[in-house]
C-alpha cells in the first residue's frame, strides 16, 4: 500500500486527483493540502510514499516541497501535476529527481502510468536483495523500453504485426487493467489458443503481467494485467 500525500490549490483539481487515486488499488490517501506550509507539516507528522504535487501554490511554489524532502533525506516519490510548463521549469524538476510530470489537462490513464511507475520503483528496490547483480540494478536505471515492432521479423515465428495491433487495441478497449484470455475474444475474433500466444509474447516483453490458477475444471485460467498502457499504445498504432 502506497501512502499519498496530494497538495493542490484547486478544488476542482483536488476532488479530480482524489476521484482518479481511488480508482487504483493499493493507494492510501493521506492527506489534502492546498500549500507549502501544510504539506511540510504533513511530512514531519506522517509516514508518505509518494507526492501528488502542483508547482504554482499562491504564492509559494511546489518545488519547496521537493526540496524540504531531499534536505531531510526523505525517500519519497514526486509526481508533479501543475500547468507549468515552462522549460526552465521542467529541468529544475528533473534535477531535483521527481519521478514524473504531468500537465494539466491530464488523463485518467497518464496519471494511472505515473503512479504505478512509482509503485513498481518502490517494489523494485524492496525487493533488492543485499548483493544485487547488474541486472538488477538495469531494471532500476535503465528500465527496458519495448519499442513496437515493424516487421514481420521482429515477432517470434507464428506471430504478425496486424494481429498483435489488433490484440494490443483489444486490451486498451478493456475497462480495467487486469483481464482474462476469454475477455478478448469477441473483439478479436480468434481463438482461445491464438489470443494466449500473443498474451504471452506481450508477457514476456514486459508489457502485462501473468497469473494463473486452476478452475472447478482442473484447466488453468490465466489472468493479465496491463503495466504499461503507452507501449501498448504504440503497438496498437501500428
Amino acid at each position: 500500500m502506497m501512502r499519498v500525500l496530494i497538495v493542490e490549490d484547486d478544488p476542482m483539481v483536488m476532488r479530480l486527483n482524489v476521484e482518479y487515486l481511488n480508482r487504483l488499488d493499493d493507494m492510501q490517501l493521506v492527506a489534502q493540502c492546498d500549500g507549502v506550509p501544510a504539506a511540510i507539516d504533513v511530512l514531519e507528522r506522517e509516514a508518505v510514499d509518494l507526492v501528488l504535487l502542483d508547482i504554482y501554490l499562491r504564492n509559494r511554489s511546489g518545488l519547496e516541497v521537493v526540496r524540504y524532502l531531499q534536505r531531510n533525506g526523505r525517500d519519497v516519490e514526486v509526481v508533479l501535476i501543475t500547468a507549468a510548463a515552462e522549460t526552465a521549469t521542467v529541468r529544475t524538476a528533473r534535477r531535483l529527481g521527481v519521478s514524473d510530470y504531468l500537465v494539466k489537462p491530464f488523463t485518467f490513464e497518464r496519471f494511472r502510468d505515473a503512479l504505478l511507475a512509482c509503485r513498481q520503483a518502490r517494489d523494485a528496490l524492496a525487493e533488492l536483495p543485499s548483493q544485487v547483480a547488474q541486472r538488477d540494478i538495469d531494471r532500476l536505471f535503465q528500465p527496458a523500453q519495448p519499442s513496437a515492432p515493424r516487421r514481420a521479423g521482429d515477432l517470434p515465428k507464428g506471430l504478425t504485426v496486424p494481429t498483435l495491433t489488433r490484440v494490443a487495441r483489444a486490451i486498451l478497449e478493456l475497462d480495467d487493467d487486469a483481464f482474462t484470455t476469454e475477455a478478448l475474444l469477441p473483439a478479436t475474433g480468434m481463438s482461445r489458443v491464438s489470443v494466449r500466444k500473443y498474451l504471452k509474447y506481450l508477457t514476456d516483453i514486459e508489457l502485462l503481467d501473468e497469473s494463473f490458477h486452476y478452475g472447478q475444471v482442473g484447466r488453468p485460467s490465466f489472468t493479465y494485467r496491463c503495466l504499461d498502457r503507452r507501449s501498448l499504445g504504440r503497438l496498437a498504432d501500428n
